[in-house]
């Protein structure tokens, strides 16, 4: 855990976490086994606070601001608990948001098979998609399906969902905060599990997609091949 880090709206500091001591290390990890055995989250750790930045000096619409939205710092160490599971299960050709992977690791594997695909004379396809405010359209009820279908034990299936369930999130304005509203949708931002959780479902609806295209395919070929028998 880094110093100087920003706090939740619990508004405890990370370094004073690190200054617990043991006796304060036994309260903690005890509020986080409850946590984890229960699946019930503390409202600080479930409501959020976003903060408005501009992005230029003249901004007057909501498109000329970003949000950030700062994580209570005890959340975080069960949810990086959460996330060591999750990563464990994700395909081997899933980039970005790992270690080891990154974009230019991603780069550098499709140079390699664009070269190996021109040497023997074959085409290459190459999809890109471009996943507009994708981090905010998450389908809850999709998500959880997914999580539902993979090795995650239930207790950690469970601490999502109520995490999700329970969300609530305000603003922060100059002129002070407005009143909590419920959310729909859409992953937690600065949340360590949403890149995570993010890789997952588009992994699934990927699969999802090429399965159609496969049975499509599949389809049109039978079609053809009984037109030519007739």
């Amino acid at each position: 855990m880094r110093n100087k880090k920003a706090t939740g709206d619990d508004d405890v500091p990370g370094d004073v976490l690190k200054l617990l001591g043991e006796g304060g290390l036994k309260i903690l990890k005890k509020l986080i086994s409850t946590i984890y055995e229960t699946g019930e989250w503390h409202k600080d750790f479930t409501e959020v606070t976003m903060i408005a930045l501009k992005k230029k000096s003249q901004a007057t619409k909501c498109s000329d601001h970003r949000t950030i939205s700062p994580i209570a710092h005890t959340a975080k160490i069960l949810r990086r608990r959460i996330e060591k599971k999750i990563e464990d299960i994700s395909g081997e050709d899933q980039f970005r948001f790992r270690r080891g992977k990154g974009a230019r690791d991603a780069i550098g594997m499709l140079r390699i098979i664009s070269e190996r695909t021109f040497e023997i004379d074959e085409e290459l396809c190459v999809c890109s998609i471009d996943w507009q405010k994708a981090f905010d359209r998450i389908n809850w009820t999709k998500l959880m399906q997914i999580l539902k279908g993979t090795s995650i034990d239930w207790r950690e299936r469970r601490l999502i969902s109520n995490l999700y369930m329970a969300r609530s999130v305000k603003v922060r304005l100059n002129r002070g905060e407005t009143r909590s509203m419920k959310i729909g949708r859409g992953v937690r931002q600065g949340c360590c599990l949403s890149p995570i959780l993010f890789k997952l479902y588009s992994e699934c609806l990927t699969i999802e997609a090429l399965e159609r295209v496969w049975r499509l395919q599949n389809r049109r070929a039978n079609n053809s091949h009984c037109e030519i028998c007739r």
